[in-house]
């Protein structure tokens, strides 16, 4: 987006204070960071990091690898390969329950470690990856979650992006069997396909990206992809015409259904707190609809996709004048701005003044908190952490890819290959 050095140097910035911060032994490091559901709300809680992508070392060493791969810097090297080394060596001791999604499992972690080992070429982190398969892979459960985050789509996702990168094959086997207990347990009514997570009593079963019918839906057109199965198809599109089924077309907005009282055709009684973010917003919507557009075609994804990047768009244009309290990627403004970007790679001209307000917000940030020392917006719990999707790693990663979009973005893990598709249209 710029051949303005700002950017990467405040993200080389972040990537050195991550480094000088970690602990370390016998070649691993690690850190301590602000966590959410702590006990006492009213102040940050820190702890050690787990191992996972999301808010663990996984994700903190991915952000790092990708850094050192952008600038060469050796010590920020160093601590990708520690941070990976952790979380590589903790995956295995992972409950069964947490081993499968993408962002909080031990299949994450394996894929993280094989990405890392691509920006890296680094063998051992490959080897790492390799092993977390051969304990870590998913066993068929009755009460399996079905999400992207936990859960069944989420192995789908990590397994068929593994058998790529590590060159298995036979991953595709497990993920295969992942999809089919998936459209098992879906509930296929009218208004399309969607799946319920267990132990949770919300009403209605969830829209969006992390936990909703939209990241179960990306899974099987992913999986599809490879295997031409259309079976997968057939439950993507599904997932999709659930989602619609709640869309509100004069407010653009899909709501969050963890809140009670939403109707179809009501309206919205409560605005949602998640509109255009990445993890319950709109945000991840569109990304799930840009990723299957060139699968599932664009009467399927792209009324959709463009409905939702509009949403996140004003989303951001709204929240730029302000105080930004939050600039994290999972519920924050960077993410918001990050989805937009992926918009503007895909559809062009059609993601309005995307790339736009990409780069004011960037230049907002630096101007705002970079240059003034006093530290970035926390997404945790009102603390700081070195995580990826709730803290520093994340806003570096975000402005690595305002200085240079080619860079893939973090919230599209593992990597899409995003590229314009709007003359298919």
């Amino acid at each position: 987006m710029s051949s303005d050095g700002a950017f990467v140097e405040a993200a080389d910035s972040i990537g050195r204070r991550i480094a000088a911060d970690a602990v370390w032994h016998d070649g691993v490091c690690s850190w301590v960071g602000a966590v959410d559901g702590a006990e006492r709300s009213w102040r940050a809680e820190y702890r050690a990091l787990e191992a996972n992508v999301y808010d663990g070392t996984a994700g903190v060493g991915l952000f790092l690898a990708q850094l050192a791969n952008a600038t060469g810097e050796a010590a920020t090297r160093r601590a990708a390969i520690g941070a990976m080394r952790h979380a590589v060596a903790r995956a295995p001791a992972t409950v069964q329950a947490r081993r499968e999604g993408l962002h909080a499992g031990s299949l994450g972690i394996a894929w993280a470690a094989a990405r890392a080992a691509d920006l890296l070429d680094d063998e051992e982190l490959r080897s790492g990856a390799r092993r977390i398969l051969s304990v870590a892979r998913p066993v068929p459960d009755p009460d399996r979650c079905p999400d992207v985050s936990l859960g069944a789509a989420g192995s789908i996702i990590a397994l068929v992006a593994l058998a790529d990168s590590l060159d298995d094959p036979s991953l595709l086997d497990d993920a295969v069997a992942a999809a089919e207990q998936l459209i098992d347990d879906a509930t296929v009514t009218r208004h399309g396909w969607s799946w319920g997570i267990p132990g949770h009593r919300n009403r209605h079963h969830l829209c969006g990206l992390l936990h909703g019918a939209a990241g179960i839906g990306w899974a099987l057109a992913e999986l599809f992809t490879v295997t031409d199965d259309a079976r997968f198809r057939t439950a993507a599109v599904g997932a999709f015409a659930y989602e619609r089924s709640w869309l509100d077309a004069e407010s653009g907005t899909w709501p969050d259904l963890r809140i009670g009282g939403q109707r179809r055709g009501a309206g919205r009684r409560v605005q949602s707190p998640a509109i255009g973010t990445w993890c319950h917003g709109e945000g991840g919507i569109a990304l799930t609809r840009l990723r299957a557009l060139d699968v599932l075609g664009w009467d399927v994804c792209g009324p959709d996709a463009e409905i939702a990047l509009e949403t996140t768009r004003r989303s951001l244009a709204e929240a730029l004048p302000y105080e930004l309290g939050d600039l994290s990627l999972c519920h924050g403004v960077a993410g918001t701005a990050d989805v937009l970007l992926c918009g503007a790679t895909v559809l062009g001209d059609r993601c309005h003044q995307a790339s736009e307000l990409c780069a004011d917000l960037g230049r907002v940030t630096l101007e705002r908190y970079a240059a003034t020392g006093d530290g970035w917006p926390p997404g945790a719990a009102g603390g700081t952490t070195p995580a990826l999707f709730r803290g520093l790693a994340g806003i570096g990663w975000w402005l690595l890819r305002l200085h240079d979009d080619a860079i893939p973005s973090p919230l599209t893990i593992p990597n899409w290959p995003l590229t314009a598709m709007v003359a298919r249209a």
